[in-house]
């Protein structure tokens, strides 16, 4: 038993290692972060009792989440020596509010110009969060106990009417028939939503429920910063503004609305690995490029134009077919993060097919973009077709070749060669997709 014990402690110290050495350059400017915010924030009360909005809450914290804790409080430590791994899994709501908020500070210093390097760093340090929460624990009964961790908080906040005999906000999110009882709604902070969300969800919800769960957070939320962007006219109401990704995101820059949309990209392909992670024990990627290659949210850009499009009353317009394509979404991520999503060729189905989207994006319709439902109609086997014709169709659009036709989650022979009929991926056996239906 002891001989356990040391080998665990052993383990972790070369994990915690790793870690470290893995988020080096992701942290050695915190220091200039803590330095910039000691000279503009100010304590005392009489600023905070002001109430003009402008005062902001202290961002010298100790950020605990999971495994994995930033301690941007003390004065004594610098750099590497900020970050700390435990061996006990915490979880509280606080964390993830100290989380949204450094996220939301960190970004927003300095120059704009720069915004795109702090976005990057932000989020290869939250990556790494990810990556020891979910890396770290690998027994049953540990894993048991971190979900039922998880489900707890996450039934508290999404799906309590009232907490502690107040009314909660975040129950109007999933359960919009209640929202008119509620009228705290326009309280709810995106970005701590998705904290919640992203780091609670994949521990709770089946496959089609994450996905519905997150395309209803992907709308709620760009419709209602599109709208108060629109309101103080920090966005056109020209609906020509908006035709193209790559116009689409410098219009979005120009409001600011970056910084909330490069955390709407993150944590949706954090969480997508997550919950693909824990539910087929596929390879976490070693990278946050791998990450945005494998697991982008293809559909936040159709969702994301839509919106806008509604909102400037302009409905009929043609929609251009490139803001339903997954080369469209590419485009929109690197300008909105500067990193470049597009996959290896031969990763390319493997990315497509991992993202959680199996409807045809090519299709600009409003039900194909807002629809996020995988229904067992999008999910059959096409006997007309022969193997060289189903392999030729797939490939076309990103799907298996003839040398990778194994199953992407059990990764079986494709001896069935299923396909699904509304977009033409290849790569599940029928197996796995039986499994998914019942589920």
């Amino acid at each position: 038993m002891a001989l356990q014990c040391d080998f665990k402690v052993l383990l972790f110290s070369v994990f915690f290692l790793f870690c470290q050495q893995g988020m080096a350059n992701d942290t050695y400017d915190l220091e200039e972060f803590r330095q910039y915010y000691k000279k503009i924030w100010d304590p005392s009360p009489k600023r905070r009792q002001k109430g003009s909005g402008d005062s902001i809450m202290n961002p010298f914290k100790i950020i605990r989440i999971g495994f994995f804790g930033l301690n941007l409080a003390a004065d004594d430590v610098s750099g590497d020596d900020r970050l700390e791994i435990y061996n006990n899994f915490l979880l509280d709501e606080q964390n993830f509010e100290y989380l949204s908020n450094f996220y939301f500070y960190y970004v927003n210093i300095g120059s704009p110009q720069y915004r795109h390097a702090r976005i990057q760093k932000i989020l290869r340090l939250i990556f790494r969060i990810f990556t020891m929460n979910v890396t770290m624990e690998n027994s049953p009964a540990g894993k048991q106990k971190i979900n039922a961790m998880a489900r707890s908080l996450f039934d508290k906040l999404f799906f309590s009417p009232a907490i502690d005999a107040e009314i909660n906000p975040y129950y109007t999110i999933f359960n919009s028939h209640s929202e008119k009882n509620l009228p705290d709604y326009a309280t709810v902070h995106n970005g701590l939503v998705l904290m919640f969300f992203a780091f609670l969800g994949p521990h709770v919800l089946s496959t089609n429920a994450f996905y519905d769960h997150f395309s209803v957070l992907l709308n709620r939320f760009t419709r209602k910063s599109y709208h108060e962007a629109l309101s103080n006219s920090l966005l056109s109401g020209n609906t020509s503004d908006y035709q193209s990704p790559k116009r689409f995101a410098n219009r979005l820059k120009e409001a600011n609305l970056d910084t909330e949309t490069a955390l709407l990209i993150g944590l949706h392909a954090m969480a997508s690995a997550s919950h693909h992670h824990m539910a087929t024990g596929m390879a976490w990627p070693e990278t946050l490029e791998e990450l945005l290659q494998r697991f982008l949210p293809y559909e936040l850009l159709c969702s994301s134009y839509e919106n806008m499009n509604s909102l400037c009353q302009r409905e009929s317009r043609s929609r251009p077919e490139v803001m339903f394509s997954y080369e469209g979404m590419r485009d929109f991520t690197y300008n909105i993060l500067g990193i470049d999503p597009t996959p290896p060729a031969e990763l390319d189905e493997e990315a497509c097919s991992q993202s959680g989207v199996y409807r045809n994006l090519s299709d600009p319709s409003p039900q194909n973009s807002s629809s996020p439902r995988d229904t067992a109609s999008d999910w059959s086997l096409d006997s007309e077709d022969s193997d060289e014709e189903i392999a030729q169709k797939s490939g076309a659009v990103g799907g298996a070749t003839r040398e990778s036709q194994e199953c992407l989650i059990c990764s079986g022979p494709l001896e069935d060669k299923t396909i699904f009929i509304s977009c033409r991926h290849l790569g599940y056996c029928e197996v796995c997709i039986e499994n998914i239906l019942k589920e």
